[in-house]
């Protein structure tokens, strides 16, 4: 049987645990008011992702539903915030991409035989070349996609190439490798003449159009490498030719993937605004 003095004790006990631990909750209380309060402050600034940051802290350590709910309501109108900041970087892209593609107008012109499923656009000052049967040279041009390519062509030399190369005194880089297939790789021999040429897709040459951009100003060899290799400088015409059209295509092709994301964002925002409004707390 208990005495008088356990029970007393106990109730002391009691009286005492539950104190602490109203204490105590009031003390997680106020934390997480503070943790909201410092949320909202980083909203207020713009710093949306420590605000975000802080009201996941607040939903691991709260279980006051009210309070959880601010919460809730102030991380979608961080989430706005965040797509705001995105659209006006990915605008600011599009008009820098606008007014340097203004650099390259006027300066391709658009080819397509009869014979062609396809047209392609081609720097107009080797426009002049392309008649001329016996060349060595690596011709950039431009698909109606806006993607950049490479054609070799390869003049009384029978090395069977399967790739080229660039070299400077800094550094190299090679194309993919493509099979004879007398297809996109293709060869002939006219009046004892070899003559080879390969038509290289971006995946396979879109690292040599940006090594001749940022070597423009250096000396640069042309290497055809197959059974044999041979190798020739690029002029000048020809290194503007390429860096030019590698960095219009290279343009065209990122401005129209920030126009495309600009769609994809303003959706997002769409959605972010009616989640504020599901998640505004009405009087």
């Amino acid at each position: 049987m208990f005495n008088v003095t356990t029970i007393k004790k106990t109730v002391k006990n009691i009286f005492i645990l539950t104190i602490l631990g109203i204490a105590q909750s009031c003390a997680n209380n106020n934390d997480n008011i503070d943790l909201l309060s410092q949320a909202q402050t980083a909203y207020e600034v713009g710093n949306y992702t420590l605000s975000i940051q802080l009201l996941d802290s607040l939903k691991k350590t709260s279980d006051n539903l009210e309070t959880l709910k601010k919460g809730l309501h102030l991380r979608t109108l961080n989430q706005e915030g965040i797509i705001k900041n995105e659209i006006t970087q990915n605008d600011s892209l599009i008009s820098v991409l606008e007014e340097e593609n203004k650099l390259y107008d006027g300066k391709f012109k658009y080819i397509k035989h009869k014979d062609m499923v396809e047209g392609y656009f081609i720097h107009k000052s080797i426009v002049g070349d392309i008649e001329i049967t016996e060349r060595t040279i690596i011709e950039p041009r431009i698909d109606e996609n806006d993607v950049f390519y490479l054609v070799s062509y390869l003049t009384g030399r029978d090395v069977k190439h399967t790739r080229v190369k660039l070299n400077t005194k800094s550094g190299s880089v090679s194309s993919n490798a493509v099979a004879y297939d007398k297809a996109q790789n293709y060869r002939y021999n006219s009046g004892g003449i070899t003559y080879e040429s390969i038509t290289f897709s971006n995946a396979q040459c879109d690292t040599l159009g940006c090594f001749v951009a940022n070597n423009a100003n250096s000396k640069i060899s042309l290497v055809f490498q197959g059974k044999k290799s041979y190798s020739i400088v690029l002029n000048d015409k020809y290194k503007k030719a390429i860096a030019e059209t590698y960095q219009c295509a290279t343009n065209k092709t990122r401005g129209k993937a920030a126009i495309k994301k600009r769609m994809f964002l303003e959706n997002k925002l769409k959605l972010a605004q009616k989640q504020i409004e599901q998640t505004m707390i009405k009087d």
